[in-house]
């Protein structure tokens, strides 16, 4: 008997950008806008840069076809459209992100082990600026969650008001609305104890109350 086949994980953005494909994304700059106005720059790093490499390698795999919309144009712009193969892969992708997600290093887990390359008041000052970025996510996070779940009293009193990056008046299908809630629900379920966690070990540095082993200030 062979080995069973290995399954690949695709990179985060190049999930993404499968998904906005399959989804009715059409141009790179659209996906861009929609990464940007949906919030999923808060959950992941995703750079602009990142996603025509992602679209040029997904047209590479044959997961998604592209056309250029003007030959006599340099660079002709393009338009995609998911391919059968890559729906399939689309399919398989998100069961496994969903089932058995993939566990990510991240780099505060990183710095952490070697906060002792810093001075007290270098790591503070740092502990202090992710905190105070974490707020800013919370807020951004919690007011698309509020907006969505309130989005028909806004409708009537305020349909200026942005909720997954479009104005509600614009909100004509609500089919989406409760996978965009949850998109924005679990980051800020997320977000909220990472912050929680972050004041508790700020208030540990800064009383004393454990002993870590800074750097002695100059």
């Amino acid at each position: 008997m062979g080995k069973p086949k290995t399954f690949s994980i695709l990179p985060p953005t190049y999930l993404a950008v499968l998904s906005l494909v399959g989804a009715g994304a059409k141009y790179g700059y659209e996906i861009n806008q929609i990464l940007e106005h949906r919030g999923y720059r808060s959950w992941v790093d995703i750079k602009m840069s990142s996603v025509y490499k992602a679209l040029n390698e997904l047209e590479k795999r044959g997961l998604i076809s592209g056309r250029k919309l003007d030959k006599g144009l340099q660079p002709a712009k393009k338009t995609y459209v998911i391919t059968s193969k890559g729906r399939k892969e689309l399919k398989r992708q998100v069961t496994r992100s969903l089932s058995n997600p993939p566990q990510a290093n991240t780099m505060f887990d990183l710095g952490m082990s070697a906060i002792w390359a810093l001075t007290e008041s270098e790591a503070l000052n740092a502990l202090r600026t992710y905190r105070d970025h974490l707020e800013r996510a919370v807020g951004f996070l919690a007011a698309n969650v509020e907006g969505i779940v309130n989005i028909d009293e806004l409708a009537r009193t305020d349909p200026k008001r942005m909720v997954g990056g479009l104005p509600v008046s614009e909100i004509d299908d609500r089919t989406n609305l409760p996978i965009v809630r949850a998109l924005f629900e679990r980051p800020l379920t997320v977000v909220r104890a990472q912050r929680d966690y972050l004041n508790k070990l700020i208030v540990r540095v800064e009383t004393g109350e454990e002993k870590f082993p800074f750097r002695k200030e100059k």
